[in-house]
């Protein structure tokens, strides 16, 4: 005898199962912060084997985290090579700095326009992060801050497609800003200015001067990191 459909279940209610994150999400965040922390080089070689020995699991694992980790760019998984840490070509650097540019003057507009006080307390606080690591001469500590003060602007756009959009290069460049900070000296260089300056045009909602401030900034990305990775 068939059973009758119970009326009363909400299909659309179900109490949502809080399952244990997945043991290969838990090595792709390890490795992804072994990068972003500079304990991996750009282009690096990366053994299956010695990754599950120093993490204490088996391979399968391991090999799915690349796979999660290539998905975000940070990986390159080469037939019959291996696994390496992603490392831009030239034409690579100018595509990443040509999407970057044009999607965070879109967010930078709309953020300024929808939340411009939340935008500028996320701002000042970074640059806060900014003042503090130039002082310690920490490099990865601004790199990290200069990470954060560009995804204030999506943070704060309104739209989550925009941050999903960025999401696509948002690991390779904070990849690059954090393995180019040292070599640049950036937090030493007119970048630490340019920060506090745009931070004064969205105090003033300057939308011509911060998108005039972000073009040019953005720009000198690709030559600076070019010349950083031999790529001229």
């Amino acid at each position: 005898m068939a059973l009758k459909a119970n009326k009363n279940i909400n299909p659309m209610k179900k109490s949502p199962i809080n399952r244990p994150q997945s043991l290969a999400v838990t090595v792709a965040e390890r490795l992804k912060a072994a990068i972003l922390k500079r304990e991996l080089s750009l282009g690096e070689a990366l053994s299956e084997e010695k990754i599950a020995a120093a993490m204490d699991v088996s391979r399968t694992p391991v090999r799915e985290a690349l796979t999660i980790l290539q998905l975000q760019g940070l990986i390159t998984i080469l037939p019959r090579r291996g696994s390496f840490v992603f490392k831009p070509e030239k034409e690579d650097l100018h595509a990443i700095v040509e999407y970057r540019l044009r999607l965070e003057l879109l967010a930078s507009e709309l953020a300024l326009e929808r939340s411009p006080a939340a935008l500028h307390k996320a701002l000042a606080k970074t640059i806060d992060t900014m003042e503090k690591a130039r002082d310690n001469d920490d490099t990865l500590a601004y790199a990290n801050a200069d990470t954060q003060f560009h995804n204030a602007f999506f943070d704060h756009c309104g739209n989550h497609f925009f941050v999903e959009a960025y999401d696509i290069v948002a690991g390779r460049i904070a990849a690059l800003r954090a393995h180019m900070s040292a070599q640049l000296g950036l937090h030493r260089q007119k970048t630490f200015q340019e920060h506090l300056e745009m931070l004064g045009a969205v105090e003033r909602r300057d939308r011509d001067a911060l998108q005039r401030m972000l073009r040019d900034h953005i720009a000198e990305m690709e030559p600076n990191y070019a010349n950083a990775l031999n790529l001229v």
